[in-house]
Parts: C-alpha cells; sequence; structure tokens
C-alpha cells in the first residue's frame, strides 16, 4: 500500500482579528472608509470594493473591502468605545502593515490582536488536510464524527 503524498498549498493567507477598545474616531462613514483604504494601500493589497453602512440609531458603522487578496471588515460600537476588524490577506500582500494604520485612526486604549495562519495541504488525489496545531486535531476528528452520526 502506498502512501498519498502530499502537495503543500500553506499558508494560503494571513488572518488578523483586532479588538480596540477605549477607541474614538468610530463614527464617520467616509472617515472610516478613508482607513480601510490606506489599510489595504498600505498592505499592497489590491481593492476590488468597498461598502460601509452606517447606522443612524449609535453612529457605528459596519464595512467591508473586498480584495483581489481577500478583504477587510469592520463594525464599531461607538457607545461602548469598541470596533473589532477583520483582515484576511493571501499572496504576496501583508496584512501585518495594516495595524499601525489602524491604531493611528482610532487610538485605542489596548488592541488586542489574534493572528491565524490560514491553508492546509492538498493530497495528490485531491484530499484537503487543514493545517492545525496537534492539539486541534481532537476537536477537528470529534466534529466529523458527530457530522457523521448525524446522517446516520
Amino acid at each position: 500500500m502506498t502512501t498519498p503524498t502530499t502537495q503543500s498549498v500553506y499558508p494560503l493567507g494571513q488572518h488578523i482579528i483586532v479588538d480596540l477598545f477605549d477607541a474614538s474616531n468610530l463614527i464617520g462613514e467616509a472617515h472610516i472608509e478613508k482607513m480601510m483604504i490606506e489599510c489595504a494601500n498600505a498592505a499592497n493589497a489590491t481593492i476590488l470594493k468597498t461598502h460601509l453602512h452606517p447606522f443612524e440609531t449609535n453612529g457605528g458603522v459596519s464595512g467591508m473591502i473586498i480584495l483581489a487578496e481577500s478583504h477587510i471588515s469592520i463594525h464599531t460600537w461607538p457607545e461602548y468605545n469598541f470596533a473589532a476588524m477583520d483582515i484576511f490577506m493571501c499572496g504576496d500582500a501583508q496584512p501585518e502593515l495594516c495595524l499601525p494604520v489602524i491604531e493611528a485612526c482610532f487610538q485605542p486604549g489596548r488592541m488586542v490582536i489574534n493572528t491565524l495562519t490560514r491553508g492546509g495541504s492538498v493530497s495528490r488525489s485531491g484530499e484537503f488536510q487543514p493545517l492545525l496545531d496537534k492539539q486541534l486535531h481532537a476537536t477537528l476528528n470529534t466534529a466529523q464524527q458527530r457530522s457523521i452520526h448525524a446522517h446516520d
């Protein structure tokens, strides 16, 4: 029996999740869109489309920039001085270069940054194996088993 060889395809991209606490400048669709465009430019990403939506009730903004390399999204809660951003980029883009732009714009008291490497490997037979920490394999196996039993 031969073991299928795998073709590396990871990392496919970097995913940065940013929580901004005690932040300012969280109102204003044009101002926030400008910051997001500056993020994309700083990261050397290609902007395909932007869409932002202001909320009249609290002045918050939700928005997304679709990139050739993936996306940047934001949700602001000015009443809590909080914003959540999601930056996912692949290829030669450098999403970490968005962080100084974000900090300069919102001047948060605290930024919590979580990064994920997205990707995995694909065997020659086409089977995808996600890139996971060894500790997560048990969780993945449990999830797969639950999915299998749900179909029984």
